[in-house]
């Protein structure tokens, strides 16, 4: 199966669910370094409130995602680090980031550098078979123009060809940190008209780039593909809302309308028009 980056559950939330997250911040901000053993079970209950079952089934989510050590006998370590583990802190540390001021701009900007270098690398390294599969991911690409979750599946494999080909594991791992974010950029910019058409024009000059082993033009072409999309994603979030603000203010309007009205008709009651008391006629 190919694999296009991390894949997301829908799984029922449990307290052990947010054990488990609280412990992963907790790496993220360096409280618990790697190497360091975790706390024995029944201060790890008292200090999250909850019982024994729930600190086991957190510990083991954060084994699976490579970020703890358990073995028989002994408390938990913080993995030494792995290509897995790297991954999952750096997702837990962009989504801190995209919620602060300038979360946004700061995620654009690291992006654009790392996209860029990433396509220097890939330009620099690529083998006969690894322009092979680019091409393959490129064609895969523009054929799904005009269909939104097969465009940006494919577009995100393209991007994540790149990083194959440097044969990096770190790259794997910050381009998967990246991937959530990406495709809540690639799903607003898709609704603006032609903007798949843009995105393919685009990787269609990263590829012939890579191919060429031109790493100064590769590095270029993709800088220019990040600030586009760039921009169009601000630009559809703010035309997106100024649309949504109008339409609800239309909505208010028409509303409050239809209120006055049912309110005459129904429940009010008509005006009452003043008359002039009519002069009495004196008889002589």
């Amino acid at each position: 199966m190919e694999r296009t980056g991390p894949s997301t559950a829908l799984v029922r939330r449990t307290r052990a669910h947010d054990v488990a997250d609280q412990i992963e911040r907790m790496i993220a901000s360096g409280e618990f370094r790697p190497g360091d053993r975790l706390p024995a079970h029944r201060e790890l209950m008292l200090r999250f409130g909850v019982g024994r079952p729930a600190v086991r089934e957190a510990l083991f989510f954060l084994q699976q995602q490579g970020l703890v050590e358990i073995a028989n006998g002994t408390r938990a370590r913080i993995s030494l680090g792995t290509a897995q583990a790297l991954s999952h802190q750096l997702a837990t540390i962009s989504k801190q980031i995209a919620t602060t001021p300038h979360g946004q701009e700061h995620l654009e900007q690291a992006r654009l550098l790392f996209e860029a270098g990433l396509a220097w690398c890939a330009a620099t390294a690529a083998t006969g078979d690894d322009i092979v599969k680019l091409k393959a991911k490129l064609d895969a690409n523009v054929a799904a123009v005009g269909d939104q979750i097969e465009f940006i599946r494919t577009d995100v494999a393209f991007h994540y060809e790149l990083a194959v080909i440097t044969g990096n594991p770190i790259f794997l791992s910050i381009h998967e940190m990246l991937t959530e974010w990406l495709i809540d950029q690639r799903t607003t910019t898709f609704h603006m008209p032609d903007a798949d058409v843009f995105s393919v024009r685009d990787h269609t000059a990263i590829y012939e780039a890579v191919a060429a082993r031109d790493p100064a033009r590769a590095f270029y072409e993709m800088a220019s593909h990040i600030q586009l999309i760039g921009r169009l994603y601000r630009e559809a979030k703010q035309l997106s809302t100024e649309i949504l603000r109008d339409l609800t203010h239309d909505v208010v309007r028409r509303f409050e309308h239809e209120k006055e009205a049912l309110w005459a008709s129904s429940f009010g009651r008509a005006p009452q028009r003043s008359r002039k008391p009519r002069k009495r006629q004196t008889t002589r």
